[in-house]
């Protein structure tokens, strides 16, 4: 693991507004993370882990404001413009979300999903992207790539569901990958699986990831160090 810094996060505060009280959801975090590692984050339930890697995307609701101090490789992600935070989001960081069912495209097939990202953040276009979309359905374990490619997230179990946005993520390549209790909708077969599939992609692209969990079993597997909230 090198010991060169990536992600720096000092006094990071989200606060939500509503109709009443505004709600702290994230209240002074600091953290650092550093390229090849994964730095777990842990806690109950509701403390604030999903809202703080939300935060690290920009990827709020509209009603939350994050402050503070967030740096990826000496660029403050909080003092970008929207535009500028796209061609970060999926190139730069990537996220896996808590629940591949609800947050694949249920109207895009797998392959097409994938394809957008390589669309967005890469010069792949005609067969080297669909070789490319290919070869990552194949990379994260999904047989027959091809096939696989047109069907749409109903027709995968949730196994499949998980790797296919596992894919996703690694698309264009990103230094960081925040993985959002990546084991939750999967059963205890398929969690060992994803752990392995994390942990050697890791291994052969020198990523960071940020790993969010309760689990304290799959952080002892996995993380390098530990932050609990």
């Amino acid at each position: 693991m090198t010991q060169e810094l990536l992600l720096r996060a000092e006094n990071l505060r989200t606060v939500l507004h509503g109709a009443g009280e505004p709600v702290r959801a994230v209240d002074g975090v600091d953290l650092e993370i550093r390229r090849g590692e994964t730095f777990a984050i842990v806690g109950e339930s509701g403390c604030g882990k999903t809202m703080t890697a939300l935060s690290l995307m920009r990827l709020l609701p509209e009603n939350g404001i994050a402050s503070g101090t967030v740096e990826l490789a000496g660029v403050d992600l909080l003092a970008l413009s929207e535009a500028a935070m796209r061609d970060v989001r999926g190139r730069r960081i990537a996220m896996i979300f808590q629940e591949p069912a609800t947050s694949l495209n249920p109207v895009l097939s797998i392959g097409t999903q994938i394809r957008e990202v390589l669309e967005r953040h890469t010069a792949l276009r005609g067969a080297k992207l669909r070789a490319r979309v290919l070869s990552l359905l194949d990379s994260v374990g999904i047989p027959d790539a091809a096939r696989r490619a047109e069907e749409y997230p109903f027709q995968l179990s949730g196994g499949l569901k998980q790797r296919a946005m596992i894919a996703m993520a690694l698309a264009a390549g990103p230094d960081l990958l925040i993985a959002d209790e990546p084991t939750t909708a999967v059963d205890v077969t398929i969690q060992s699986q994803v752990l392995e599939l994390l942990s050697g992609l890791q291994k052969k692209s020198g990523m960071a990831i940020l790993l969010i969990t309760h689990d304290l079993a799959v952080v002892a597997r996995m993380a390098h160090r530990v932050a609990v909230m």
